[in-house]
């Protein structure tokens, strides 16, 4: 398990990533209490966010500076939004690659299919002339 703290004005948020079941949980909490988890199937996934999550929430401390009377539930939950707009854009991203590889991958494989039902397809009317009644 990896962690992180960071001070946002009088909360301290920590973020981590852990390896759960077969996947990987990134998220952050505060007070105990979770603000964002994001789950992911594969290591170099979950380690991209992970980086991509860490600039953002120091981005987020930087943007938004805060009093000691901030609420700290109203709080959590900007920083839940936050960080779930930022997840989602990372994840769009990602599935646009995604989707562009599978793409040219069907394409590929639809020619080799075609290919090879045109082989077939000439083999078995060659092998059916040959039968005898």
């Amino acid at each position: 398990m990896t962690s992180k703290a960071y001070k946002c004005g009088p909360f301290t948020a920590k973020a981590y990533k852990k390896a759960v079941g077969k996947g990987y949980e990134v998220g952050i909490t505060l007070a105990g209490q979770s603000v964002f988890v994001g789950n992911f199937i594969h290591a170099k996934e979950a380690n991209a966010w992970w980086a991509k999550m860490n600039l953002e929430v120091r981005k987020f401390g930087n943007k938004y500076h805060l009093g000691k009377k901030t609420p700290q539930t109203w709080f959590a939950k900007f920083m839940s939004n936050y960080m779930y707009k930022a997840y989602y854009a990372h994840l769009d991203t990602q599935f646009t690659k995604y989707n562009r590889g599978f793409a040219q991958a069907v394409r590929r494989d639809e020619k080799k299919f075609s290919a090879i039902k045109k082989t077939y397809a000439r083999n078995a009317h060659h092998m059916s002339a040959r039968r005898a009644a």
